[in-house]
């Protein structure tokens, strides 16, 4: 190596070395700030402030504040543009808070996405204590004994917003061993937040019909909900949402979507009439805290809430068979789109259906109790021969329950009726959940219910239409 080479490489190493240096830190600050973690207490970062975006305050986050330029010994003149970059760049943020999460603001820009996974796995046991039941049609049915391990819902939930806070979006992906672990998509909606308090929902949801559906099946008291819930609720459209909430203690969400129960069906199932429903609620007494009906914050306040639904809807065509007419049953059980259901002869092919609801909780010091009645009329019934009508269905449900140990241990119990001119059934249940880390993220339910001839067919509950028996439940549920 000649000494001319000598000399130039020590002439240029330090050069080399800087401009190094300053690329490995303009990587580290600007294109990738991340910070990582695992239920700390810790404040949300700081987002970068630009200009157009001082309202765009970032959702509160567990995550430490990201390195900023000035932690680096970086220098405002005119020597450096660091600062001018890191404002022109992005930062990133992941961890975990109720969920896993990825939050990422650019330029005017911000966008997040949580991740959340919910599981239940249940064991359930039938007795019998009849062995046939008679539908309306004249049909004898079997009534079977049962037992079986299985996954009853499993869940990934997609959330957070993009570009803006106020541009939402929500889906919800399910899989269970009742459609043979096929995923499908449950919900998924966008939303815009108009202004504080108020917002418009697009896409797939529950259509409003009665307050234990609206809750989620992963809140609810025993392992799932009343056989009278499932017998009079609506279930799942595409439709327009407006969403309020006006006060702390006052809420109402508005509707109009495709069907009453469309959930699963395409286009040329259903026919032209829309849905349209309503719900509201409001605390009257003290700050009744989230929807679930159990007192797991443990108020020391008595809490109160009321509320109501309603929900009104044509459902089928004259002359066609489309499916969306399925999902209404009578009082005994038979659906009403079974041939020979209403009258010999008769198939029925559309029907007006208003479900009317009425609902009540309280909350003190680990009690709670809940209720919703139910009126649900239908009427105009198109059939192809002349049928008689329906007439009013109405029925209730009731339960309540103590923390024996607070955040912990918790016993329930509940009575459930329903009514309508073809018959009547009855359930009583009782149980108790337990929570082991004291929190809603895991929690074990076992609860025996006895029903006497089931009117719906619910594969969530797993009472099926004409149940007379014993139903006991085991299930173990994690969300995180």
């Amino acid at each position: 190596m000649s000494i001319a080479t000598v000399l130039t490489a020590q002439r240029w190493f330090p050069l080399l070395c800087c401009i190094s240096l300053g690329n490995w830190t303009h990587a580290q600050v600007v294109e990738f700030t991340p910070s990582l973690s695992c239920e700390s207490q810790s404040a949300d970062p700081e987002p970068l402030v630009q200009e157009g975006l001082e309202s765009q305050s970032a959702p509160a986050s567990l995550d430490p504040e990201p390195i900023r330029m000035d932690d680096l010994g970086a220098k405002d003149d005119d020597s450096s543009n660091a600062s001018n970059l890191i404002r022109q760049g992005s930062v990133f943020n992941a961890g975990y808070e109720n969920g896993l999460f990825l939050r990422i603001h650019k330029d005017n820009d911000s966008f997040e996405l949580t991740t959340n996974v919910r599981g239940q796995f249940r064991f359930i046991s039938f007795g019998r204590n009849e062995e046939t039941w008679t539908d309306n049609a004249g049909l004898v049915r079997p009534i079977a004994n049962r037992q079986a391990l299985e996954i009853e819902r499993s869940r990934l939930l997609l959330s957070g917003h993009a570009f803006r806070p106020e541009y939402g979006y929500f889906v919800q992906l399910d899989a269970d061993t009742d459609t043979g672990h096929i995923v499908s998509m449950l919900d998924g909606w966008a939303s815009w937040q108009c202004y504080d308090g108020f917002q418009i929902l697009l896409g797939k949801r529950k259509v409003p019909g009665t307050r234990n559906w609206i809750l989620g099946a992963f809140d609810t008291r025993m392992a799932d909900r009343a056989f009278s819930t499932d017998f009079f609720r609506s279930g799942r459209t595409t439709g327009i949402w407006l969403v309020g909430e006006p006060s702390e203690s006052v809420y109402y969400e508005l509707m109009v979507g495709q069907g009453f129960n469309t959930g699963d069906l395409i286009l040329k199932e259903t026919g032209n009439h829309f849905a349209i429903a309503g719900t509201t609620w409001w605390d009257l007494l003290g700050n009744y805290g989230p929807a679930r009906p159990t007192d797991f914050e443990f108020h020391n306040d008595l809490a109160v809430r009321t509320g109501a639904c309603l929900t009104t809807s044509s459902e089928g065509e004259p002359g066609q068979r489309l499916l969306e007419t399925d999902f209404l049953r009578l009082s005994d059980g038979t659906r009403i789109s079974e041939p020979n259901a209403l009258a010999p002869g008769a198939t029925v092919d559309g029907f007006d259906v208003t479900l009317l609801t009425f609902d009540a909780a309280f909350k003190y010091r680990g009690w709670s109790a809940n209720a919703e009645y139910f009126w649900r009329w239908i009427s105009d019934v198109e059939a192809n021969l002349p049928v008689p009508e329906v007439g009013l269905q109405q029925g209730f449900f009731v339960e309540g329950g103590f923390f024996v140990v607070p955040q912990q241990c918790e016993l329930n119990s509940q009575y459930a009726f329903a009514t309508g001119n073809q018959g009547s059934a009855n359930s009583y249940a009782t149980g108790f959940s337990y929570y082991p880390r004291r929190s809603q993220n895991m929690k074990l339910t076992l609860d025996v219910t006895y029903i006497d001839g089931s009117p719906v067919n619910s594969t969530g509950s797993d009472i099926q239409v004409g149940d007379s028996g014993v139903l006991f439940r085991a299930q173990w549920q994690a969300l995180f």
